[in-house]
């Protein structure tokens, strides 16, 4: 027998702002949602505007196992903060209208009780959405943590937690199955000129990270304070790290097709295991 399915899915690679338009068709334009495979069980990381689509086809497949007859998987989803981007498309996930599922909601990143509630109860209000989750008629549970917190949210999966450098919070995931491992490291920003060793070290040796790479090191001088990395700090950061695979992810809304293209030949010649995200990606391990 071969060794089980462990892989990410990207449904949304963009960061800051969705951007559907003639030019961002190739790679896609919507926000941060990454879904995780681990053998039967799926772990989603962000509710950008991604998640959307990932949620209907998640109600699709809900519909063929209540047609066989075979159980349902509960499904867990991890913020690694809520700056609108990573939040937005929460609202219209399809499972939280669906009475027969239960979802589980993680999050460490603020400060206080209840804190994934609150920051669910804090979005889909007035006068920012129409109604409040109390619409939802799947079954939701939200789980609180700490930044540094090991996570067993289902059996024989282990996440690792770090605190990212970024506004207003942020959570680093390291994901550890089977001996494999893929790390979402997204948003965070760097000290140009001294890698940051608390990165390094969380994903040392991991099969898959996926980074953000907003900007590019040309860039990077007139966007430094706004919470987000390079293309090429993420090639540093796989070679000194000895990571496997490395996924630029957390694209400029300003950033075309042909924007990434370029990347993507700058990015394999510099780290040949590498991929520029783009939506339906699917990266085995």
């Amino acid at each position: 027998m071969g060794k089980p399915a462990f892989q990410a899915k990207l449904w949304g690679a963009r960061g800051t702002l969705a951007s559907d338009s003639k030019s961002t068709v190739r790679y896609g334009g919507n926000t941060a949602c990454v879904e995780i495979t681990c053998g039967s069980e799926r772990l989603l990381f962000d509710a950008g505007s991604g998640l959307r689509a990932a949620g209907d086809h998640m109600a699709r497949e809900a519909k063929k196992l209540d047609r066989s007859g075979a159980p349902r998987k509960n499904l867990n989803l991890f913020f690694t903060h809520c700056h609108y981007d990573h939040i937005s498309g929460l609202p219209f996930f399809a499972p939280f209208f669906d009475p027969k599922t239960t979802v589980n909601i993680w999050s460490g990143h603020l400060s206080g009780p209840n804190k994934t509630q609150r920051m669910i109860d804090n979005y889909m209000c007035p006068p920012y959405f129409p109604v409040g989750p109390e619409v939802f008629s799947a079954s939701v549970t939200y789980h609180d943590f700490e930044v540094h917190d090991i996570l067993k949210p289902v059996k024989d999966v282990v996440v690792k937690t770090l605190p990212l450098n970024h506004h207003d919070e942020c959570v680093g995931y390291r994901i550890e199955f089977d001996g494999r491992s893929i790390s979402y490291i997204t948003d965070t920003t760097h000290i140009p000129g001294k890698m940051d060793q608390g990165i390094v070290e969380f994903v040392e040796g991991t099969d898959l990270m996926i980074y953000d790479a907003t900007y590019t090191d040309a860039e990077f001088p007139t966007f430094w304070n706004f919470g987000h990395s390079t293309w090429e700090e993420g090639v540093r950061i796989s070679k000194a790290a000895g990571v496997k695979r490395y996924c630029v992810f957390h694209h400029r809304p300003s950033r075309t097709d042909k924007d990434l293209d370029k990347i993507d030949e700058q990015c394999k010649r510099a780290f040949k295991r590498s991929w520029i995200g783009r939506e339906g990606l699917v990266i085995k391990v």
